[in-house]
């Protein structure tokens, strides 16, 4: 093996740990809305809400975005030897920014009764 082709295996990423990344950033940005819904004492969208157009307390927020950031960062844990590539970061990143502008976008874009009660 070649100097070249062992420094080329060395950098890349497989498969395994991209779909882990994808997953764990995907928690951390579904997190932040709800853990800040729930600390506002807001109500806001889960999967536990009763279907669209439903809305979930602070308290099931708060749990369900605590929950998301926990799993998003075991998860990015387990690729964090990973991370020391500065692509695989920078990817990871633009996809965390991307995630975060298409909820809002989509959460905006969609009247949700009871916003403030």
């Amino acid at each position: 093996m070649t100097a070249s082709s062992e420094q080329a295996e060395r950098q890349s990423i497989p498969p395994w740990a991209w779909a882990v990344a994808v997953l764990g950033i995907a928690g951390l940005v579904n997190g932040i809305p709800h853990t800040i819904a729930g600390y506002l004492v807001l109500r806001f969208p889960t999967p536990f809400s009763g279907g669209p157009g439903t809305l979930s307390g602070p308290v099931v927020n708060m749990a369900w975005g605590l929950f998301n950031l926990g799993a998003g960062l075991a998860l990015l844990g387990l690729v964090r030897q990973r991370l020391s590539d500065g692509r695989f970061r920078l990817v990871l990143i633009v996809l965390a920014f991307v995630l975060a502008f298409v909820t809002a976008w989509a959460l905006g874009s969609q009247p949700l009764p009871d916003r403030f009660a």
